[in-house]
């Protein structure tokens, strides 16, 4: 009697990945995407529902006041959501997420560069060392390159 094959593996191309090929490291990165989204989906509804009371104590703000918030809450609001497909990508280890990612590493790493050269120091260097260590584990790590293959 033949045994079944049983797939409790996630469909990523066309290709089934179990949950347990996928590296800690990229489960831990997706984590943290997921936290990321949350925290910018909750700025981003504030700002919109708290635009008005917000705007006054922002005298700089001058007459874009509550508009800019509402648009700035909308753009963080996009961004959850993006950070949210990227942590599901992550998760279920597909290639344009871990791309993606990749990208968003090599990008904040520049921004830490020029942090630097502006005069956040603390700030650039924490941007270059958190970008770096997951872009390099993305890019370079071989269970990483295996899970994503």
């Amino acid at each position: 009697m033949a045994k079944k094959k049983v797939n409790t593996g996630v469909k990523t191309s066309g290709k089934s990945v179990s949950a347990k090929q996928v590296p800690v490291g990229v489960k831990i990165i997706s984590v943290l995407e997921y936290i990321g989204a949350a925290a910018d989906l909750i700025i981003g509804l504030l700002l919109i529902l708290f635009a008005r009371r917000i705007s006054p104590m922002l005298p700089r703000l001058g007459m874009l006041g509550a508009g800019f918030l509402v648009f700035f809450g909308i753009i963080c609001v996009g961004v959850a959501v993006l950070y949210y497909f990227i942590a599901r990508g992550l998760w279920r280890a597909q290639k344009w997420a871990r791309i993606i990612m990749i990208v968003f590493s090599c990008i904040g790493v520049l921004a830490g560069l020029i942090g630097l050269f502006r005069g956040g120091m603390l700030r650039g260097l924490i941007a270059i060392i958190i970008s770096g260590i997951i872009g390099g584990y993305l890019w370079f790590a071989p269970e990483v390159k295996k899970a994503f293959a």
